[in-house]
């Protein structure tokens, strides 16, 4: 799976903000209870793809949880940061019906095994217009970068198939602070650039500060991704619960 160069980038800018105010590095650690709805469709050599549902048609398990880390630099009420998640899932089905995968045919009766990883990189700005007292409210601009693998193999055939998918994202992060070292928090980004790809990330949170700069959050998570390149399709949904641990220094 190829990986963009965002953390070369982040580390520049990173450097370059450095040389204009001290930085608060901030360490983020997130194990995500995930819930997957998906499906692909994928055509080549003329033979119209059929729209897979990973879970009902491939068997994949649609319950797993995965790991994301985050960095991210503050400089006042500027932060630079980036994210890194790797997604994936595997199925080993006897299909039902006829299914047309990248210029392949895979007939109904036959025991297909399918791989679905999609790698979720982020870098972004938010800029914290309120930041008092425990309160914020921010804005956000961001580039999304998922990087999508998926192939499927029969005893006769075996056919795989890459997207790469940049999106560049707005939204709005919020916190209202509570007593007891209690916050909670709200982050919504996203983007409508039609066929291209829409996407949908959106969290709720509830944290408590047990000391300066370290953080425990438990809330819950929607990340939705529909995109199209030519004929082929992906639609991708995933949410659950997740519990995060935030370090700085």
């Amino acid at each position: 799976m190829k990986r963009p160069a965002f953390m070369i980038i982040f580390a520049v800018v990173a450097a370059l903000f450095a040389t204009e105010a001290q930085a608060v590095v901030e360490l983020d650690a997130r194990y995500w209870f995930t819930n997957l709805s998906s499906d692909v469709k994928v055509t080549e050599s003329g033979l119209a793809g059929t729209k897979i549902d990973l879970a009902d048609d491939l068997g994949v398990d649609d319950s797993k949880g995965f790991l994301e880390g985050r960095v991210t630099l503050g400089f006042g009420d500027h932060h630079i940061r980036y994210s890194y998640m790797p997604m994936s899932w595997d199925g080993d089905e006897t299909v039902t019906q006829s299914v047309n995968f990248e210029g392949k045919t895979y007939s109904a009766g036959t025991r297909v095994k399918s791989n679905f990883d999609i790698a979720y990189h982020r870098l972004g700005y938010e800029y914290d217009i309120v930041n008092t007292l425990g309160n914020k409210f921010g804005v956000i601009a961001e580039v999304k970068y998922f990087d999508i693998d998926a192939s499927l193999k029969s005893s006769v055939n075996s056919e795989s198939k890459s997207l790469a998918v940049p999106l560049p994202a707005f939204g709005v992060a919020v916190q209202v602070g509570l007593p007891a070292f209690l916050s909670v928090g709200a982050e919504i980004t996203g983007i409508t650039a039609g066929n291209a790809g829409n996407l949908v990330d959106a969290e709720a949170s509830l944290n408590l500060t047990p000391a300066p700069l370290v953080t425990i959050s438990a809330g819950y998570r929607y990340l939705g991704l529909h995109a199209e390149q030519g004929n082929d399709e992906v639609n991708f949904k995933v949410s659950g619960p997740f519990a995060m641990v935030s370090v700085g220094f």
